[in-house]
């Protein structure tokens, strides 16, 4: 299954990056999505400490708009390549919130955390490669 359909398929109403209005609210909506299941987890296991703090950072990073991300989109070009590679981020944000979703216990938190973090800087780092004037696909 293609990450667009599979998103589709998760997320109702998916918006995709046909606009500057819909790449606003494909963000909230990625947001949304791994924050409710964080928030989720953070009730059922109740994680304490660095996890606890850990989990309290990313679900704050879920509620806001990072306004990094917003000029991105504003100004990326997007091509089809550049679309299809930040489908594939926002499937596997989505398929984090739902492994974050079934975990059991706090051990399993942290790597999840991690991974959930490290595939929404990579998405803002997609977004930003396409932006004018960025150097974050330059090499």
């Amino acid at each position: 299954m293609a990450d667009l359909e599979f998103l589709q398929g998760r997320i109702a109403g998916y918006a995709d990056y046909g606009d500057g209005a819909a790449r606003h609210h494909v963000d909230k909506q990625m947001r949304a999505y791994l924050g409710e299941a964080l928030a989720a987890v953070r009730e059922r296991l109740r994680p304490t400490g660095p996890l606890g703090e850990q989990i309290e950072g990313l679900i704050l990073r879920c509620e806001f708009s990072d306004q990094r991300v917003i000029r991105a989109a504003d100004h990326a070009r997007f091509g089809r390549e550049q679309i299809d590679r930040i489908h594939a981020l926002d499937r596997q944000i989505v398929e984090t919130a739902d492994r974050v979703r079934e975990i059991t216990s706090a051990e399993e938190l942290g790597p999840l955390l991690d991974e959930a973090a490290r595939a929404l800087d990579e998405r803002f780092g997609a977004l930003s490669a396409e932006s004018p004037g960025s150097t974050a696909g330059a090499s």
